[in-house]
Parts: structure tokens; sequence; C-alpha cells
């Protein structure tokens, strides 16, 4: 499975990106064996994303599974929207989605948008 994870530069709630997390990792099929991150910034979710990843991944391990995580740039999301399997986007309540969100949004890729 491939996720891409983006936020607001104003975003800081890590209570909600851990629910962000929990929700991309319920929808994992049965299938599938690992799980990839591809951060698209800013600097604040780049190191919640790494330090969630870390931790993670001896759990995941345990399970037969891996955990890996990747920072990218936006043009990277772009060429490679048709590869990804769920976008979060995490935002204060008063934001709107990335542009990025609504690309993806766009093509009907499953979109979680986490706002406090």
């Amino acid at each position: 499975m491939k996720v891409v994870v983006q936020a607001s530069k104003t975003f800081e709630d890590y209570n909600v990106f851990m629910r962000a997390m929990a929700v991309a990792l319920s929808s994992l099929k049965g299938t599938e064996d690992s799980i990839t991150f591809y951060s698209a910034g800013p600097h604040k979710i780049n190191s919640f994303l790494t330090g969630f990843v870390n931790l993670s991944e001896d759990g995941m391990k345990n399970r037969g599974m891996s955990i890996k995580m990747y920072k990218v740039p936006h043009s990277w999301v772009e060429n490679n929207i048709d590869e990804i399997d769920y976008f979060v986007y995490l935002s204060n309540s008063n934001e709107r989605p990335s542009r990025l969100a609504n690309m993806a949004e766009s093509r009907n890729l499953e979109v979680g948008v986490f706002r406090y």
C-alpha cells in the first residue's frame, strides 16, 4: 500500500496525525505485506512521519510486514498520483485542502482530510 501524507504549514497537532495514521493502517488489505509512506511535507509532518515509521517498524516486522517512508517533492506526487492508494491531508479547521489533495480527489483516489 502506498500512502501520501501532506499537511498545511501551520498544522502541528500530533494527536490528529496519529488518528490519521491509524485510519491509514486500518485500510490495509489482508493480502498486503508492506506499507510505504511518502511525505510531501512540510518539515513538521516529515518529522512526525519519520518518528511514527521508526516506532512502528518492529511491530510491523513481527507481523511479517514492512513499513517505509520517503520524503518526496510535490512534483513526485503529481507524476506518480496514479500509483498512490491513499492520500492523507492534515490541516487546521479553517484551511482548505491543498492542490495535491484536490488533484488526488479528482482522480477518485481515497483522500482522508483530517482537521482540528
